[in-house]
């Protein structure tokens, strides 16, 4: 295959559509939070007959309701049959639906087609479009690829599971040259023709297992990002991840693999130098590793990624190298939440999989105690309990897979139960001395004990800076 050499790298112009024809078309979504109302609002402005529906009742879906109070819509909470779907002709679902939640198979039963918020639009879509996913790092890598496309003069918007919906993005369109979408398993569970122009794939690591048991299976969904591309689009794999690596051969796009470790690779580290290369081009030193302002190799890997898919969008290193200078993490991604006493605090309650936070532990240096644990999600945690106890010399455990942990840690290594994490945030501090790092990097899930990952983080930060006072 050829490529053009031209100002905007490999990037094409405008894509062709595969739009369903929404007019008088009877939708149902399945799902009232944020992607839900964004479909609706969507469907509704072109025509469509829609009902919304959600299995919450309505006291939990109450700004929900009012937000579909200004569209011409059917809003079913507390939905009971799939008789109050509506007689759809078509099933949008959100993320949070499992594949094989008893309405979806009703509607598959009757014949309806049922697809992902991502499917719908990208039907839609006359934008190339950039779908990142993976198990960690797709938040970061997707931020980095918006934050250099900026830098380097292309019109570009982030959406998907970091934040705005796709659907969103894509109804307005009209004047953007790509969208980068941060793209889940469960979204993927739900598509037909979703194509994206470049896909990439960062690493498989168990996770979610209360909704893919089998890790098999699981990677099998993350590789649905390249199942429809073309010798046209392109596939970054990271090859040092021998789940992601094994999928090369299989791939019908030009793939551009990722690789700390080998001097072949798309993006590849020599003498400690970043450098991309693409198909047919000369190899392009985008910096050093030393002039990254975070340390890791998870975080070196992730920066090659991005400047691959920039440089295929024609950008220079130096938006590239300016883009990663100034990078700033996501909320609760290893944040200094504060220091007491000569203490710090790091809250990183954004990793919620054993394989973030053992990569983050081994970012943070120093003297450390580690608060852990939560909702395991089915994943086994002895693995992440072992690194843990290797690199603290303390462990204070919270949530429903405390004990697992505990029971992993072997006797080394001290541990301590607390009921909350207000506690085990005193508990820490207690235990630590000056010079000591107490860290939140739990290896689960926060619907145990807590809203979300970020309301585990408020907490703890809050926590926190309430401690002079109790002190």
């Amino acid at each position: 295959m050829s490529y053009s050499s031209t100002q905007r790298g490999l990037l094409p112009g405008r894509v062709a559509s595969v739009p369903i024809p929404l007019g008088g078309l009877r939708v149902a979504v399945f799902g009232m939070k944020r992607s839900g109302l964004a479909v609706a609002e969507f469907l509704a402005a072109r025509g469509a007959i829609v009902t919304v529906v959600d299995e919450s009742s309505p006291d939990k879906l109450a700004d929900s309701l009012d937000s579909l109070g200004s569209l011409p819509v059917e809003p079913v909470a507390g939905v009971k049959s799939y008789e109050q779907f509506g007689s759809p002709q078509l099933l949008v679902t959100s993320p949070a639906v499992p594949y094989d939640h008893r309405f979806l198979a009703a509607a598959r039963a009757d014949g309806v087609p049922v697809i992902a918020e991502i499917e719908l639009a990208w039907r839609f879509c006359e934008v190339p479009m950039v779908a990142v996913t993976g198990t960690n790092g797709k938040g970061t890598v997707v931020t980095l690829i918006g934050d250099m496309l900026k830098r380097g003069g292309r019109r570009v918007e982030v959406a998907g599971n970091i934040g705005i919906p796709l659907i969103s993005v894509v109804g307005a369109a009209e004047t953007l040259d790509v969208i980068v979408a941060e793209i889940s398993s469960f979204q993927l569970e739900n598509i037909e023709l979703f194509r994206p122009w470049l896909g990439m794939l960062l690493n498989v690591s168990p996770d979610h297992r209360d909704r893919h048991p089998d890790l098999q299976q699981y990677a099998s969904i993350k590789s649905r990002v390249f199942g429809k591309q073309g010798n046209c689009d392109l596939a970054v794999l990271n090859m040092d991840d021998d789940r992601v690596a094994e999928l090369a051969p299989q791939l019908r796009g030009t793939v551009l693999g990722v690789s700390l470790h080998s001097q072949s690779a798309a993006g590849r580290v020599v003498d400690g130098d970043l450098i991309v290369q693409l198909p047919m081009a000369q190899p392009l030193h985008v910096c050093s590793r030393k002039d990254l302002p975070f340390g890791g190799d998870h975080n070196v890997a992730n920066a090659l990624c991005a400047s691959l898919v920039a440089s295929a969008c024609g950008v220079s290193a130096d938006a590239m190298l300016e883009a990663l200078r100034k990078h700033e993490r996501p909320a609760h991604l290893l944040q200094l939440a504060g220091e007491v006493a000569g203490v710090r605090f790091i809250d990183d309650s954004k990793a919620t999989n054993p394989a973030a936070a053992i990569a983050d532990l081994n970012e943070v240096e120093g003297p450390l105690i580690l608060i852990a644990g939560g909702l395991s999600k089915g994943v086994n945690l002895s693995g992440f309990a072992i690194a843990a106890a290797e690199r603290a010399r303390h462990l204070v455990l919270i949530g429903e897979s405390a004990a697992e942990i505990a029971a992993s840690v072997g006797n080394d290594t001290g541990t301590t139960m607390a009921e909350s994490l207000e506690q085990a945030v005193r508990t820490a501090f207690e235990l630590a001395e000056p010079g000591d790092t107490v860290l939140l990097a739990p290896a689960s899930a926060s619907f145990d004990m807590f809203d979300s990952m970020a309301h585990r983080g408020e907490v703890f930060c809050r926590t926190v800076r309430d401690l002079p006072r109790e002190v």
